[in-house]
């Protein structure tokens, strides 16, 4: 990170004064003062610094990060491949600029592959919008498995607390859904398109309020409403971001059920 690049110097001073205070002149110690002050001002800052400097300089995925990104498809493998790369950049910008937070994670680290496939969601979304992240919506609390919360007091794998503007997530049902697309629930993707809409609610939103969308969607998709909500682990979910949701996994199903639909969302979208 080159926040760290920045940081070792002051360090190394930090550490060269400290050893001539020691060993030379007890007057060089007042030199470590303002040299730890500069080293510690770049650590609170770090994410700060960070972002400034690779939001215009970003980096590529790592190998096995992009061969992840890969292999799942989806909206990703219908990019040509300068949009690919810039996909791929942007995934790793919003995981770096999101405030991610474990839960029950033994080593306490959500791994880089789960961060990942919570990225590519939010990504996918919003790729042809200038900005990359949520502002109001930026800490990511992360579990292994589903999980219970004060809000909902029973295990569940997705919730969305506005409160506090963030999004939880049990990695379990993120990750299976990310190397299956059309066979399972993608909680992430589902999240993120409520947050989109709150982010934007001045797009014209279609109003799915027809008495058979649900049937509608389940044509699109193959994907019934009771699968959606076992997987999410709530009941009472709202069609818009299931409708959002299937226009990105099964665009030529929305296509054919839902064309009015479809169309508003390739204005949104782009």
């Amino acid at each position: 990170m080159i926040s760290n690049l920045i940081a070792l110097p002051f360090v190394i001073l930090s550490l060269v004064f400290l050893y001539l205070a020691w060993e030379v002149d007890p007057d060089y110690a007042i030199w470590i003062l303002p040299f730890v002050l500069m080293s510690a001002g770049v650590y609170v800052f770090s994410p700060q610094i960070n972002w400034w400097w690779y939001s215009r300089r970003p980096k590529d995925l790592s190998p096995g990060l992009r061969a992840m990104v890969e292999r799942a498809g989806g909206f990703y493998s219908r990019l040509g491949a300068a949009d690919k790369l810039k996909f791929r950049q942007r995934v790793g910008l919003f995981t770096m600029g999101a405030d991610w937070e474990p839960m029950a994670w033994p080593d306490e680290e959500i791994p880089p592959d789960v961060q990942a496939a919570i990225a590519v969601q939010a990504v996918t979304l919003g790729f042809r919008k200038k900005n990359l992240l949520f502002d109001k919506f930026e800490k990511v609390i992360v579990y292994p498995a589903p999980f219970s919360t004060p809000e909902y007091r029973f295990d569940h794998a997705s919730e969305l607390f506005m409160e506090d503007g963030c999004l939880l997530f049990s990695a379990r049902q993120v990750m299976e859904a990310f190397m299956n697309p059309g066979t399972w629930y993608n909680v992430a993707l589902h999240e993120y398109a409520r947050v989109f809409v709150l982010t934007y609610p001045n797009e014209p939103w279609p109003v799915l309020s027809d008495e058979s969308i649900w049937e509608k969607l389940q044509e699109a998709s193959g994907m019934p409403r009771g699968h959606v909500e076992s997987v999410i682990g709530l009941a009472g979910v709202e069609p818009l971001p299931v409708a959002v949701h299937h226009y990105f996994v099964f665009p030529e199903g929305m296509r054919k059920a839902l064309p009015e639909v479809y169309e508003v969302f390739q204005g949104i979208f782009g």
